[in-house]
């Protein structure tokens, strides 16, 4: 028969948290206020959010009779509307292409800049032109330069002989215009990825890339077994930071085609601000918000899972 516990046997016994709290008290003490200012900031607003998503809120009623519990109404009317659907479809490719092209040309920089040549130093200096631009002002840039009859694009084009495209409308064409800013965005978004491989690159001994010439291993085979391998864990970082920043864009898309031609460029990002500021439908709009961050959520696990698989 085992012995009755005392109290005394208890005093020793004490949860790991609380022991922690103890242990590590001073530290948490001077994390508290940063740990507010994110609650107040991030986690308070996603809270409202999630709150107004299961509600009937249109701006235009709330002032009357106030917002309205309805459940998963919202949810539901989204799942069956085909424009979420299409907007959907345009989201994955468009952040699909975003990504792709963003983590190729950043690994070509990253793979130029790592070499030593004339004005290496002014050429790295000026990749980081793309990202220190504010977005709206880059954006009302290439919409100058994608001008039909002002635009210096249709202008280079035409001195290279393409006479068809004197006035070529880039923005308002459905085939174009995705197209178009996807570009735009590439092109702002690269030289985060190309500094970070960059430094990355730099950190690989040397040693390995002479072992491996001196095995007669080509430019190709070095990339493709030394460097490939030792970055992909930052890839697989780059990658998904790259997922988030491109499904939830909306700054260029906005400037560029508003959501045009013909809704050719309705990415989701646009759909909630449709739902929001022009339909005055607060809870519909905060719903397609949480689907975007499960939809986000998602696809981030699915990297994470992908990218371990590999490591394992």
């Amino acid at each position: 028969m085992q012995k009755p516990m005392r109290m005394e046997d208890l005093k020793g016994w004490e949860p790991a948290f609380w022991l922690a709290w103890k242990k590590y008290r001073l530290a948490y003490a001077f994390v508290l206020p940063a740990l507010i200012a994110i609650g107040l900031v991030i986690l308070y607003p996603l809270f409202s959010v999630v709150v107004t998503s299961f509600e009937r809120y249109h701006l235009l009623e709330i002032l009357t009779k106030g917002p309205t519990y309805i459940g998963f109404a919202n949810y539901v009317e989204i799942l069956k509307d085909p424009e979420f659907w299409y907007s959907l479809g345009i989201t994955m490719y468009f952040t699909a292409a975003c990504v792709i092209l963003t983590i190729l040309a950043g690994l070509a920089v990253a793979l130029l800049l790592n070499l030593e040549f004339p004005g290496h130093k002014v050429l790295s200096v000026a990749i980081l032109i793309p990202w220190v631009m504010p977005r709206v002002a880059s954006s009302i840039l290439w919409k100058w330069i994608y001008d039909d009859q002002f635009g210096i694009l249709n202008y280079l084009l035409t001195l290279l002989g393409f006479k068809g495209m004197a006035s070529y409308a880039w923005l308002a064409h459905t085939s174009s215009a995705l197209w178009a800013v996807i570009i735009v965005v590439v092109w702002q978004s690269f030289p985060f990825i190309a500094v970070s491989l960059l430094a990355a690159l730099q950190s690989i001994p040397a040693e390995l890339y002479e072992a491996a010439m001196i095995d007669g291993a080509s430019p190709w085979q070095r990339l493709r077994f030394i460097t490939l391998p030792l970055l992909r864990n930052l890839l697989g970082v780059l990658t998904v930071i790259s997922t988030i920043w491109d499904f939830k864009a909306f700054d260029q898309m906005w400037v560029l085609t508003e959501g045009g031609p013909a809704g050719g460029t309705m990415i989701l990002g646009i759909h909630t601000w449709m739902n929001a500021f022009a339909y005055l439908r607060m809870g519909r709009a905060s719903a397609l918000a949480v689907i975007m961050l499960l939809l986000v959520t998602a696809i981030t696990l699915f990297y994470l899972k992908i990218f371990n698989r590999e490591e394992e």
